[in-house]
């Protein structure tokens, strides 16, 4: 499947498969510190998912955007922004298409993120230096881009293939969420996941599968600067660990433009 298709299959399994309240809950106090130091106002929210980070910047009172490829994900974006209250401008929209989206907005956002290991959709450099420039003409001078992927540099060194398996329980049944990389060859990868789901003490399977590229530090480090992004830090988790500090599994940059 591409990213769409693998996205819009996936639908309310997407918060069924990430503990939402804890994961917002940990990384508050890294978004809330970038956003104070680079004085955000507003943000865009990149391959927003489900929308749940965009929702949570709008509560906090940003004036909040945000952007999926997926019209299912946007579609339950909208649910969840009505159920909490708040207004966020929401557009189906790929990488590389934000400007396309929000063409009112170019220049006016002080902050923009993508999350949740969004950017190895893209298959080359060429791909990744055109969304990433595109993110930038979305910020205003002295912005900044909070970038969150799983840190390859290991996945591809140690050929790490499994992800913790979540499990869910759930009224009359249970979901179990298994995650499989495979190696393609250098950063080639295709990442599935299966979902086992019991329902009245019947068990059923599925399986989607997506291709991904695994972007190493270097390599995320090198299109930044190519986009007009200067000052990285990066870190290996929203604590702000070291990267690649034992016991870590993020690539978080921030960068300014």
């Amino acid at each position: 499947m591409d990213a769409r298709e693998f996205y819009d299959a996936l639908g309310d399994e997407y918060d069924l498969l990430i503990s939402w309240e804890e994961r917002l809950r940990r990384e508050e106090p890294f978004f809330r510190k970038v956003f104070a130091d680079h004085g955000a106002a507003s943000v865009l929210d990149a391959a927003c998912g489900t929308g749940m980070h965009a929702v949570a910047f709008a509560r906090w009172g940003l004036r909040a955007a945000a952007a999926d490829i997926s019209p299912a994900m946007i579609d339950l974006a909208r649910e969840h922004a009505h159920a909490a209250g708040v207004n966020v401008a929401w557009s189906v929209a790929a990488f590389g298409g934000f400007a396309a989206a929000f063409p009112g907005e170019i220049g006016a956002f002080d902050a923009v993120t993508c999350l949740g290991n969004s950017l190895p959709h893209l298959a080359d450099d060429r791909a990744l230096d055109a969304a990433l420039t595109d993110m930038a003409r979305m910020l205003r001078a002295g912005g900044v881009l909070v970038v969150q992927d799983r840190n390859y540099d290991r996945v591809l060194a140690e050929r790490v293939r499994f992800m913790p398996i979540t499990a869910r329980g759930e009224p009359g049944g249970e979901t179990l969420f298994l995650r499989i990389t495979d190696f393609l060859g250098a950063d080639r990868l295709a990442f599935t996941i299966i979902t086992l789901r019991n329902a009245g003490g019947s068990w059923s399977c599925g399986a989607k599968t997506t291709p991904l590229r695994g972007i190493e530090r270097a390599t995320l480090e090198r299109s930044l600067a190519r986009a007009g992004f200067e000052a990285v830090e990066c870190f290996g988790s929203f604590a702000r660990a070291a990267f690649g500090e034992p016991g870590t599994g993020d690539l978080v940059a921030v960068a300014v433009k």
